[in-house]
């Protein structure tokens, strides 16, 4: 008998820490029993983590993409409660819930790192691709530029976002401008292309706007 209550009593604990994140999906639900991390390696369990998280960026497959969400959903759910100062895991959980659709959730997190850190540009970056995503270009503008001045000023995707953003708005000398920072970073003919054909069209505007003058006069 008491075997089999000291089974039962383990397999509960190994439910309960292999799915820490069941709480959260459900409305934030807290345990009704306590669970101690002490025991579990801070820096094993964040390698796991950034292993789970870089194979997801590299994925293809939509499944195995859900998959490694999934799995990184219950890593950094635990990394978080472990230190609970640490920016990065509550960036990584908003990105997780932004992938997951979980738009309420992936806010929630994002605010949490930007209090946690007020200067942490991989939160507002982060952030600024939650809008971007969504087509709330204003406001993904608004954090990439938070995110530039704040580290970001040499980081490629940040200054390609920008520079998209820019175009999006037919903003073109802006747009060339943060492209051509960009290019410093990354060269490539897809990035050259751009800036070439905004030029182009600075130009066209450019010969119009004289040639509108000359007939008014």
């Amino acid at each position: 008998m008491k075997k089999r209550v000291g089974s039962f009593l383990i397999i509960t604990l190994i439910v309960l820490l292999s799915h820490p994140v069941n709480a959260v999906q459900t409305g934030g639900v807290q345990y009704n029993m306590p669970i101690d991390y002490s025991f579990i390696n801070e820096t094993n369990l964040n390698k796991e983590a950034e292993n789970l998280f870089q194979s997801y960026i590299k994925a293809e497959d939509s499944k195995q993409k859900e998959i490694l969400l999934n799995k990184m959903l219950s890593d950094y759910s635990i990394l978080s409660e472990i230190n609970k100062e640490n920016p990065l895991y509550v960036t990584r959980l908003g990105i997780i819930y932004d992938k997951l659709g979980k738009d309420r959730w992936a806010k929630s997190n994002f605010c949490k790192s930007t209090n946690l850190v007020p200067n942490y540009p991989y939160a507002f970056y982060s952030y600024g691709n939650f809008f971007f995503d969504r087509a709330e270009y204003r406001k993904a503008l608004r954090e990439y530029m938070r995110a530039y001045n704040t580290g970001y000023s040499s980081h490629y995707y940040n200054l390609y976002q920008i520079g998209v953003i820019h175009e999006k708005y037919g903003d073109f000398s802006e747009a060339i401008k943060f492209y051509k920072r960009a290019l410093v970073y990354k060269d490539t003919p897809e990035l050259r292309g751009k800036i070439q054909k905004l030029e182009e069209l600075l130009t066209a505007n450019s010969l119009y706007n004289q040639r509108q003058k000359v007939n008014k006069k």
